[in-house]
């Protein structure tokens, strides 16, 4: 049977998306587009991967309608829903873009409340699918009701089957998850700072926070900084390596995050070395700001823009 990456996302999500010109709080506002897409940091990386002619599978907690249409969603984008269905409904989160300015706003539900037996049903599931696994994707928040350490448990199952982790996380569950050693984690600049207690205000900065990181638990960190590329740093002696994209006219940057864990994780199960991983990531990430849509990457635009992203040693 053919193997394929595993993406969790257990606070899966309908993502709503409005394109509305001068947007403003108080205000009535005409969007000028919206578009509904099966949403959750995890299923934006499924559908990359998707596009990007990779063996997806994706799994998570669904409820309700807003479930219903998550599973649907992920079908249609060519990815295996085998979430775990619950009561109650998954949330909805919103994000509102003004394209004169290019503000992003967004609102996020907190999503189902979830119990025991839900995370029992899930462990089962997680366990089965491993077993076809090769590469897993551990990506944004945990439910309410779900334990912090969930994704510490998680790495560690994995581990156990010798299938390597990207973890996408922040707060207390990522702090908890590094103990477990993932193979790759994916901090933002924020999300680095965050776990580090101080600002990150030059690149010396963000590189010392990600070796610290690294220290504490991963075999490598990457680093994304929005427009300005990302940072690789891997196991003493390996080295580190900056990216610096291409400057593009940038559309929307929701999911880029979540396109370069994509790109990563296509690179990792196409044996790619450690600067043509980077330069995949980035590439994906900076396809995604072009788009209007969200995860919704032209595989024959990465790689013009790969050949443009420039990788050096640090």
């Amino acid at each position: 049977m053919e193997r394929y990456v595993l993406t969790v996302t257990l606070n899966a999500a309908v993502d709503v998306a409005y394109t509305v010109p001068g947007f403003s709080p108080g205000g009535i506002h005409v969007a000028a587009a919206v578009r509904r897409v099966a949403g959750g940091k995890g299923n934006n990386v499924a559908r990359v991967l998707a596009r990007l002619g990779v063996r997806v599978a994706a799994t998570g907690f669904a409820g309700g309608a807003a479930g219903r249409f998550i599973q649907d969603e992920l079908r249609r984008a060519g990815v295996v829903p085998e979430y775990v269905e619950v009561a109650g409904e998954s949330r909805t989160c919103y994000a509102f873009t003004d394209p004169e300015t290019g503000v992003v706003t967004e609102l996020r539900e907190r999503g189902p409340e979830l119990g025991p037996e839900d995370v029992a049903r899930f462990k089962a599931r997680y366990d089965r699918l491993l077993a076809g696994a090769e590469l897993v994707t551990i990506s944004g928040s945990v439910p309410p009701g779900v334990e912090p350490e969930i994704y510490r448990y998680l790495i560690e199952r994995a581990r156990s089957c010798q299938v390597r982790v990207v973890l996408d996380s922040s707060g207390q569950p990522l702090r908890e998850a590094l103990v477990a050693r993932p193979y790759v984690v994916k901090p933002n600049r924020a999300e680095l700072a965050g776990w580090a207690g101080r600002p990150l205000e030059t690149e010396a900065d963000v590189l010392e926070a990600a070796r610290r990181m690294r220290t504490a638990g991963p075999e490598w960190v990457l680093v994304s900084l929005g427009a300005d590329g990302a940072l690789l740093v891997g196991p003493d002696g390996a080295g580190a390596w900056r990216a610096v994209p291409p400057q593009v006219a940038a559309l929307n940057p929701v999911g880029s995050g979540d396109s370069a864990v994509a790109g990563l994780a296509c690179g990792l199960v196409r044996g790619l070395g450690p600067e043509e991983l980077l330069r995949q990531a980035v590439a994906c990430g900076t396809a995604n700001a072009r788009t209007a849509g969200v995860a919704d990457v032209d595989p024959a635009e990465v790689e013009r823009l790969a050949r443009r992203v420039r990788v050096e040693p640090v």
